[in-house]
């Protein structure tokens, strides 16, 4: 196999994050922190990968819209694709709103997704697939990452409700991060199982019938679930051994 290029660590972080004027989730302070998860994220994010066909085969899809935390989706994305699977950024169509709600959406969100990061407006990410044409079948994984405003809005789309019910019923690795879970409260997957989230909708989780252990990444079954952007490693790695049992 041939030896990966050499990354840019500084090339890497001007991709995966810009200067912040607002309360935002910094990507530099998260991978350079002094803490063991920290340095696992960074290690995700930024080794080369160490077999880019390992996912060679794969269909994941990363169901979001508007509001997704931007580390979330960008890490899993590029990872996942850099080991060879392909993935699909998986989103509701805008549609329609009775004019007294008073909203208004540019033309990009047709397209495109919104990413933040907490609080702070970050890029457009183009949607390669609408959640009314998403079917089970099509996808070995489906990701649900966070951001508040992403799954809060997420979770009112039926089709992404009958999308991860599908998956996770077809045994299929349904996985969710931070705030991600409020889709799969709304789906009415997590009654009866063990499932973590973003500490502050922990209570959420419990209140949808779940138990729910403090703990980085919590597998039970298929379904898959991890608390904060410092998790994700442990949540893709959950994910793979799913997808490919001889990696375990």
């Amino acid at each position: 196999m041939d030896t990966p290029p050499k990354f840019s660590a500084f090339n890497r972080m001007q991709q995966l994050m810009s200067t912040s004027p607002v309360p935002s989730i910094s990507t530099e302070l998260l991978v350079t922190a002094d803490g063991e998860l920290n340095r696992e994220l960074n290690a995700f994010l930024f080794d080369p990968p160490t077999d880019p066909h390992l996912l060679r085969g794969k269909r994941i899809a990363i169901c979001c819209t508007n509001g997704v935390e931007e580390v979330e989706i960008l890490g899993a994305h590029r990872w996942l694709a850099e080991h060879g699977a392909t993935v699909h950024i998986v989103a509701p169509r805008i549609g329609d709103f009775h004019p007294t709600l008073g909203l208004r959406f540019p033309p990009q969100c047709a397209t495109h997704v919104l990413a933040i990061r907490l609080m702070e407006n970050a890029g457009w990410l183009k949607i390669d697939r609408y959640t009314d044409e998403a079917k089970a079948e099509d996808y070995d994984a489906i990701i649900l990452p966070g951001g508040c405003w992403n799954p809060d809005a997420l979770r009112m789309d039926p089709h992404a409700r009958d999308l991860v019910r599908a998956m996770f019923e077809a045994k299929k690795p349904t996985c969710a991060i931070c705030h991600g879970q409020w889709v799969m409260v709304s789906a009415g997957i997590l009654k009866g199982r063990r499932a973590t989230a973003v500490w502050n909708i922990q209570i959420d989780l419990q209140n949808a019938g779940a138990t729910v252990p403090d703990e980085p990444c919590v597998v039970d079954g298929n379904l898959i679930t991890a608390r904060f952007p410092y998790d994700l490693p442990r949540m893709v790695k959950a994910m793979v051994q799913q997808l490919i049992p001889e990696k375990r």
